[in-house]
């Protein structure tokens, strides 16, 4: 299957409010009925519409590009979804679920703000689209009832708890790992003997590295005692990854050259690797949990809901 059909896919598809959606059927030579619904009729055209505007969301896709079996396939996974739409719908009505015109205004706004259109240039693609106003405001209408639905009869029963947030942690502990990071002072003079003879005076007490660097150094932060911060250790470079690979904090480095220069480094602090705290990922797992958890209740409700009703699919 193309991968355009996850289930992922179909859902964000399904219950995001829209800019633009399918207009209402046509008397024309496709408009036979493709699916009953509750009595509710879906039309070949309704159908081929509702496909133009999946395939409008991925770039460089249009129906006339997939091969003949894969037109089929997503017409059949677009109808399912209208089908799945309008029992939310129907659901919306069963529960005297409404959206006032002052909420469908506002959200035609924020689309014309965040698309920087006037209302004439909305209008003006609307009709490209083959839309009216109240075609499109009937669209928004039903994408918030849908939303609605699915906050009270899926999103609000959906819960994760800290139990199960521990046990994701401890399961899969390698993915918060903490990537290993030093703080580090370096000091950079024109050759290795003359980085010896600072190091032999650095250990006799006779300088601070600080106060060497200040002195001495021609490299970076040379004014600030070298003091460069916190690297990663999978930044830097072998040469220096090897000075330091044997040593503790407030360890200096023995002498090694760099591009003909000599350098010393300082380790002020080691953040070594080791998983980071669950309380600082809690939130992250949470989320994950809960959009799996999301998924699969929703798809219990919608399967209860194609239980209870009457479909009929002529297509």
């Amino acid at each position: 299957m193309h991968p355009l059909f996850s289930r992922t896919l179909v859902l964000i598809a399904a219950f995001f409010l829209i800019f633009f959606s399918f207009k209402p059927a046509e008397a024309s030579s496709v408009n036979r009925i493709v699916a009953h619904v509750n009595g509710e009729s879906i039309t070949l055209f309704d159908l081929e519409k509702r496909v133009e505007m999946f395939l409008g969301l991925f770039e460089d896709i249009s129906l006339d590009k997939l091969p003949p079996a894969q037109q089929e396939e997503t017409r059949k996974h677009v109808l399912e979804q209208m089908i799945n739409d309008i029992l939310m719908r129907q659901e919306a009505e069963r529960y005297q679920i409404e959206v006032r015109s002052r909420e469908i205004q506002e959200h035609i706004e924020r689309v014309k703000q965040n698309n920087n259109m006037s209302q004439e240039e909305l209008e003006q693609h609307l009709h490209v689209q083959g839309l009216s106003m109240d075609d499109y405001k009937k669209q928004i209408r039903d994408s918030m009832l849908r939303q609605r639905v699915m906050n009270i009869m899926v999103q609000r029963k959906t819960l994760v708890t800290r139990d199960q947030i521990k046990q994701y942690y401890e399961d899969n502990i390698q993915d918060f790992k903490k990537e290993k990071r030093v703080h580090l002072k370096v000091l950079v003079v024109p050759g290795v003997e003359e980085a010896e003879s600072l190091l032999e005076k650095i250990r006799n007490g006779e300088y601070q590295f600080r106060e060497a660097a200040e002195k001495y150094s021609q490299g970076p932060a040379a004014s600030q005692g070298g003091d460069i911060g916190m690297v990663r250790w999978d930044r830097m470079s072998p040469e220096w990854r090897e000075a330091l690979k044997d040593m503790q904090e407030g360890d200096v480095s023995e002498p090694f050259a760099m591009q003909g220069q000599g350098v010393l480094l300082r380790i002020e602090e080691i953040q070594d690797e080791g998983a980071v705290p669950v309380e600082e990922v809690e939130d992250k797992i949470r989320d994950e949990l809960f959009d799996e958890k999301l998924e699969k209740r929703f798809d219990e409700y919608i399967q209860g809901l194609r239980d209870r009703a009457v479909i009929d699919i002529r297509y």
